[in-house]
């Protein structure tokens, strides 16, 4: 359940979407800042206590108390069905927000998104308050971004997909043999289309099914079988699976056409590939070399956030999950101040999180629990904490939020300044891509991985699947600099924990050795490491 001032938060998205007065709207975000880091909210509901809270009147008391006690409400329900869905989707695009989304439609008459490209490329913007030339040009851009990745979906979405299909042919046929491949089975972070290899022969009646299952499937997501006779399954299962540069280095030797996958490699004199890293080629000589010493499993996490800032979860449900997953330890690091969208922790509450924390800990005694912060580089590069409170914690995550719209230069210095921080010990989501909806923000990527390096500081290798950032592509520089990356899942529920899968997907495709991967250390390692 998301903390109250979560929801409010939500609550003042839709009504600024509709258009709502600035009184109302002011109302709700001054009471989610009022409600940050309160963990009563629930008794005090349930004594009616709530309007005693100052700036919570009789109208926002009602609606928290029903969302409390019913985990919804009748009010934001019915605020979501009077909204379109194309004006909450243009609403969080870069570039629009709910303003601009709300005055594209109601004032201009816009209403899809042909309409709105057509409008910035005659200049109908240019002259209205709000956009500007600058804001005409910044929309055509997340227009052109959205039409490049149309019909792509995220690695998470494929994943489910295949598993759906996967079962079905399962229950059906039982001792068909099907398996995913290509850039599914190499696990890329967004694709294009599912592939699967089937091994031949078979009946009508299963040929029958694989069609009516294409036809199905294909509205929704794009699918393509490969066939394989079952003595020369091996063989096609790396052809199909492999980039073509993968394939190219191997050199594709037909006389190895009846092996399988294991055989194949070993008539290489090479051990087996896991399918993750099968990109560019580098893998094959890495392997050949006896350097291909992958990360199969991480021993604990970091950047994992709660109710206290915009979790849904609570900090003992994080711990006990970690646990359950059989991680040593476990990094809470809640929004910071600044993040005031995502409830970010003042100064006032820390304290007292640090000492839920440490009662939770005696009840945990089996996993380590590490304090943080996940600290915003404000524009000039500093860190939004003084040194005396950064200095409490027990690692401090640095994270760019906002102002994304620096030049590369100028955010590249913003990012080296906060990794010259004392107190940096990780660099969160190094680029803020999110996949499909909007591009990273212009760095010079390798002059951070490189600084990184000489100040000791480990970068995120986020493991949100709409991010997955940074990009494995930047693994080669990674390991020529020697710096530490740490596989993180910025999870936001106990589910997303799991999140953690897709990290370390990520970083077998970019090729990290175990000891490049700061997590895959002991407690007693990571406790050192954090001291400096």
């Amino acid at each position: 359940m998301k903390h109250p001032s979560q929801y409010l938060r939500e609550i003042h998205f839709l009504m600024k979407v509709k258009g709502e007065n600035s009184f109302r709207l002011n109302a709700y975000v001054r009471a989610a800042q009022v409600l940050s880091g309160k963990m009563d909210l629930l008794e005090r509901a349930q004594k009616g206590l709530l309007i005693q809270i100052p700036g919570i009147g009789p109208h926002l008391a009602s609606i928290l108390t029903e969302y409390l006690c019913e985990q919804s409400t009748r009010f934001k329900d019915q605020l979501e069905s009077t909204i379109p869905p194309v004006l909450l989707e243009w609403a969080k695009l870069p570039g629009i927000g709910p303003q601009k989304a709300w005055q594209l439609q109601n004032e201009l008459g816009i209403h899809t998104l042909e309409e709105l490209e057509r409008a910035c490329q005659e200049n109908q913007l240019c002259e209205k308050k709000g956009f500007g030339e600058k804001g005409q040009e910044k929309i055509l851009k997340t227009i052109e971004f959205l039409k490049a990745n149309e019909g792509k979906f995220l690695l998470s979405e494929g994943l489910l997909y295949a598993e759906n299909l996967l079962n079905c042919f399962k229950e059906t046929f039982p001792d068909l043999r099907i398996e995913p491949t290509g850039a599914l089975r190499r696990k890329t972070e967004v694709l294009e289309k599912l592939e699967f290899l089937i091994e031949a022969p078979f009946s009508q009646q299963i040929l029958d099914q694989l069609n009516q299952a294409h036809l199905t499937f294909s509205k929704i997501i794009p699918i393509q079988f490969y066939w394989a006779r079952p003595e020369e399954f091996g063989y096609q299962w790396v052809q199909t699976t492999g980039s073509s540069r993968h394939w190219q280095v191997l050199g594709s030797p037909a006389s190895l056409f009846k092996a399988s996958e294991t055989e194949f490699y070993q008539a290489l004199g090479l051990p087996w590939i896991p399918p993750e890293a099968r990109e560019s080629g580098e893998e094959v000589e890495l392997a050949r070399q006896g350097k291909l010493n992958l990360v199969s499993s991480i021993r604990g996490i970091f950047h994992v956030h709660t109710n206290w800032s915009d979790g849904a979860s609570s900090l003992e449900e994080v711990v006990q999950a970690a646990q359950q997953m059989g991680f040593e330890y476990i990094g809470i690091s809640d929004h910071s101040v600044s993040a005031f969208y995502a409830q970010g922790l003042h100064e006032n509450v820390l304290l007292a999180q640090r000492q839920v924390l440490e009662s939770i800990q005696l009840r945990y005694p089996h996993i380590r629990i590490f304090w943080g912060i996940e600290s915003d580089i404000l524009a000039d590069g500093s860190l939004d904490y003084p040194s005396h409170i950064l200095e409490q914690f027990d690692f401090v995550i640095a994270a760019i939020h906002s102002r994304f719209q620096m030049d590369c230069s100028t955010m590249t210095q913003r990012i080296l300044c906060a990794l010259r921080n004392p107190y940096t010990r990780f660099l969160a989501h190094p680029t803020g891509r999110l996949l499909l909806k909007r591009p990273g923000y212009p760095v010079d990527l390798n002059m951070i991985i490189e600084e990184a390096a000489s100040y000791g500081v480990a970068i995120e290798l986020n493991s949100d699947p709409s991010r997955l950032d940074f990009d494995w592509r930047f693994g080669k520089v990674f390991r020529a600099t020697s710096t530490l990356s740490s596989i993180h899942p910025d999870a936001h529920h106990v589910t997303a924990l799991q999140n953690i899968q897709y990290g370390i997907a990520m970083a077998k495709k970019a090729l990290l050795p175990s000891s490049a991967v700061l997590n895959t250390r002991s407690v007693q390692d990571i406790q050192a490491w954090l001291k400096r």
